[in-house]
């Protein structure tokens, strides 16, 4: 079943092309990686699937609704955005903080009932920051940040969820919890976007993944197509190491940047 279907999605800023011609799908139980460069249009792919973004030209369906006819508390219940190195402006207790992910589902002043206590608690347990709760979120560090962020988009209970470089600033430890949290929530009617640059992490977590370069889809699918010899010295401009023996793993060994 599709859940999120973009079609000839172009973006333009100003006078500079961002995206051009990505064609992506995600389906239920997916964990789709998007890889490239930086600067390859990644983000800029993913705050526009969820809707974060109006694009110059093309579409974007959520199942079988356009997505730019869902309201902003539908598109919120159902797409949770987590974006990349996430700021916090306000100094809320972590708690408090994660509890706002169950905004969408709430009208105006409605209290939390035991669904939604269940939902945060769940979020937080799920994440391993039971021992931040009571915390300032703006004293957290970027990993400890991250993770609750993480845990404010699962607390919302969304059936896509969109990650755009969630373990950038976490240690080995918190970037496998975090790869393994995305991979359980991609099951059954749910499914999830990842933005990656750790190859060996996107080829032993992901389903499928796409390649950017330069604001175009150059390649998608299996991870053995995908992160072939070919496509990494022609879009990262490196040669690698590459295994797929038990654990996935692509060791860059030499650039041939001019």
């Amino acid at each position: 079943m599709s859940l999120l279907a973009a079609t000839g999605i172009s973006f333009k800023r100003k006078d500079q092309l961002l995206l051009q011609d990505v064609e992506l799908e995600l389906k239920a139980g997916e964990l789709i990686g998007l890889i490239g460069p930086n600067g390859a249009g990644k983000s800029t792919l993913l705050k526009i699937l969820a809707g974060l973004q109006k694009p110059t030209s093309g579409s974007i369906q959520f199942q079988t609704q356009a997505l730019n006819k869902l309201s902003t508390q539908e598109r919120s219940q159902k797409i949770a955005w987590l974006a990349q190195g996430g700021t916090i402006h306000w100094p809320l207790m972590v708690e408090r903080l994660v509890a706002l992910g169950r905004l969408p589902h709430l009208a105006a002043w409605q209290q939390a009932n035991q669904q939604d206590q269940a939902a945060i608690e769940q979020a937080i347990q799920q994440t391993g920051i039971e021992h931040l709760r009571q915390r300032d979120a703006t004293t957290l560090s970027g990993g400890e940040r991250t993770r609750v962020l993480l845990a404010r988009a699962l607390a919302a209970e969304p059936t896509v969820l969109l990650a755009d470089e969630p373990i950038a600033a976490l240690d080995p430890g918190y970037q496998l919890q975090t790869l393994e949290l995305l991979r359980n929530f991609a099951q059954g009617q749910r499914a999830c976007i990842v933005v990656l640059h750790e190859l060996s992490l996107a080829a032993r977590y992901c389903d499928r993944l796409y390649l950017l370069k330069s604001g175009c889809i150059v390649d998608k699918g299996s991870v053995a197509q995908v992160l072939s010899a070919e496509n990494l010295r022609n879009v990262y401009h490196i040669e690698c190491e590459i295994g797929y023996t038990h654990i996935p793993w692509i060791i860059p060994s030499r650039s041939i940047l001019n």
